[in-house]
């Protein structure tokens, strides 16, 4: 206790201080220019542009500091959200192993996995709110997953937050039912899914700008909008022709690789988490890609669970 006062007073005395030696920097400069400006009206005038400039100076920097602190404090705040984002990762880990009908019909497997995604959208609503706490947007969370069909590999969308399930659950069903997201066709998340490429996050704050992103999403919300002629300069500036939701997006990969008990293992990537906005600028990739990663790794354990479970069901019935 005795520390933590001690600590307070220095950072005070600090400030203090701080504060003393800007006064005395100020009045030094001005008695500066004084010695160098004889006339009065010079002296007027260079007095009324250096308190200007020194004013202008000061706002920038307390508001970038109040930026920088708004930022921080935000960090701080998410950090019962991010515990409940675990605590639903565990509950979910548990229901898996302890529910799962094993040998049961088809119809208990289809009520199991129906509860699973419950679940798995239990955990996106956190993750949602983390990201909209953070970012003050309205943000979206999805997991997508892989599936081979004729030797190709495609992407679906396992399940969603809650909200964004609601108005996707058609699409979604739909674009799985037509094989729509081939993994080629998506090259944001084949990178991803490379293993001989180190990079295990994509991160984009304008999708509206970067005319070299791609994906299949873009003809499922606008089916016309591929065979469109490019867009000028003034339609990107004002997306007068994006078809997506989002126009930030950061994805992570749900993957397990090799680790020093176990270095033989062959990694293996399960999935994407991804969290998207529909606003520009919003996601720190410094911070923000090691929060997903910390979510993405804790998913890795239920959804390889999960897709176990999913074959034994396709085993039994």
């Amino acid at each position: 206790m005795v520390e933590a006062t001690l600590a307070r007073v220095k950072a005070y005395a600090g400030w203090i201080a701080g504060c003393i030696g800007a006064i005395l920097a100020y009045l030094a400069g001005f008695d500066l220019l004084s010695r160098y400006i004889s006339s009065q009206d010079g002296l007027h005038l260079a007095a009324n542009v250096y308190i200007v400039i020194l004013s202008f100076s000061i706002v920038v920097l307390a508001a970038w500091r109040q930026w920088i602190t708004i930022r921080k404090e935000k960090y701080a705040n998410i950090t019962p959200l991010l515990h409940a984002v675990h605590h639903e990762i565990r509950d979910l880990n548990t229901f898996i192993h302890l529910n799962e009908p094993k040998d049961g019909s088809k119809r208990e497997y289809e009520r199991f996995m129906n509860d699973c995604k419950v679940q798995f959208g239990r955990v996106l609503d956190q993750l949602k709110n983390v990201f909209g706490t953070l970012t003050s947007t309205h943000c979206r969370a999805s997991i997508k997953m892989t599936y081979e069909k004729n030797d190709r590999v495609f992407i679906y969308t396992l399940t969603r937050d809650q909200g964004s399930k609601q108005q996707c659950f058609l699409r979604d069903n739909q674009r799985l039912d037509a094989d729509h997201d081939p993994l080629e066709e998506n090259p944001q998340f084949a990178r991803l899914f490379n293993g001989k490429i180190l990079v295990w996050h994509y991160i984009c704050n304008d999708l509206t700008s970067d005319n070299s992103f791609r994906c299949t999403s873009m003809s499922a919300y606008d089916p016309e909008y591929a065979t469109r002629a490019p867009r000028s300069r003034w339609a990107r500036f004002w997306n007068l022709s994006w078809p997506l939701p989002y126009k930030s997006t950061l994805a992570c990969v749900i993957r397990q690789g090799q680790f020093d008990l176990n270095q033989q293992i062959q990694p293996e990537v399960l999935g994407f988490l991804t969290v998207d906005s529909e606003s520009r600028g919003v996601f720190q990739e410094r911070w923000d890609a090691q929060l997903m990663f910390s979510v993405a790794d804790a998913l890795y354990g239920p959804v390889r669970g999960y897709i176990a479970a999913q074959n034994r069901a396709k085993l039994v019935n």
